[in-house]
């Protein structure tokens, strides 16, 4: 053995030592054992892991209900519904549809799923890397049927377990959200609607009109449709001008939002709920004016919402 080999032997039998995974062979197959998971690293059968994902002032489903609750009147929400089922439905809305949305949208995001489907690769010919039964199966990454089966399947379980506790309404919902969110996979594969339509939808739209049909209210009557409309299309638009800073098609959209929801409240009568708006609105175009991200401005567009919803528990809406 030449001094060249033993240094690559010397490196390999280092590199198996720091990542306690064997080296792929000639064939490309990694040479490795089974990962080794403790017993105590759960105590439940369905884990479920709760974190802050990105800013929690941005606009999402917990904000989406909280407009819907101040849409119908807060006190007569509070009155009728009871706290057991309003519990139930923020945890139905924000983390488990979050779930059930994230695991097809951004199976990234899932590090232990990746970890122990990347640690075994066995060499096949249709399994080579890249191809697309490799990408189904998650040979080099979380792929569908891992997620499926270890995350989402789960989630959309549960998520449905706790609509049948609130209502038909609910479960009717949940499902819509599961088709928003399987098109959410599709879009990421071949060109449908674009994921920052389905996710505005699943953030603002399904929450909102959910929050309004068990708070008592019928959410196509009145002005209720058109800003659940309206928030929806904001959202999207912010969506776009986060993503690519430099498309204007993001800034179109959400000026045409901001007159919709400005025409509503004028109709309305609410000029006080207008000022705030104005106010509020006026932090988005100076930092488009800087040209600075907007996601510094965030928290202004979720007050915005509340104040908006708020505004149609006035009566003259």
């Amino acid at each position: 053995m030449t001094a060249s080999e033993r240094f690559s032997a010397a490196a390999a039998e280092a590199g198996r030592r720091r990542t306690g995974r064997e080296a792929p062979g000639a064939d490309g197959e990694r040479e490795s054992g089974p990962v080794t998971i403790p017993a105590t690293s759960s105590s439940a059968l369905l884990d479920a892991r709760f974190w802050l994902e990105l800013s929690p002032w941005r606009i999402s489903a917990a904000w989406s209900l909280a407009a819907a609750a101040l849409a119908a009147g807060a006190g007569e929400v509070v009155r009728t519904v009871s706290p057991q089922t309003l519990a139930l439905l923020f945890l139905l809305v924000d983390p488990l549809w979050g779930n059930i949305w994230g695991g097809l949208a951004t199976p990234e995001a899932l590090p232990r799923i990746r970890i122990m489907m990347q640690h075994r690769r066995p060499w096949l010919p249709y399994l080579a890397m890249g191809s697309p039964a490799a990408r189904v199966l998650g040979m080099h990454g979380p792929g569908v049927l891992s997620v499926a089966a270890r995350a989402w399947l789960p989630g959309v379980v549960v998520a449905i377990a706790v609509s049948f506790a609130i209502g038909m309404a609910a479960v009717w919902a949940t499902l819509v959200v599961l088709g928003l969110a399987v098109s959410g996979w599709l879009s990421r594969h071949v060109p449908l609607a674009p994921a920052s339509v389905l996710h505005s939808v699943a953030a603002v739209a399904a929450p909102w009109i959910l929050g309004l049909t068990l708070f008592g209210l019928d959410p196509w009557d009145g002005h209720h449709w058109a800003l659940v409309l309206l928030w929806t299309m904001h959202v999207w638009g912010a969506n776009r001008s986060i993503e690519d800073a430099g498309a204007r098609s993001g800034l179109t959209i959400m000026a045409v939002a901001q007159a919709g929801i400005t025409l509503i409240l004028i109709v309305g009568r609410a000029p006080l709920a207008l000022a705030v708006l104005g106010v509020l609105w006026l932090a988005t175009w100076v930092a488009v004016y800087r040209g600075r991200s907007l996601v510094n401005v965030q928290a202004s567009w979720t007050a915005a919402m509340l104040v908006s919803a708020a505004a149609m528990a006035q009566g003259t809406l």
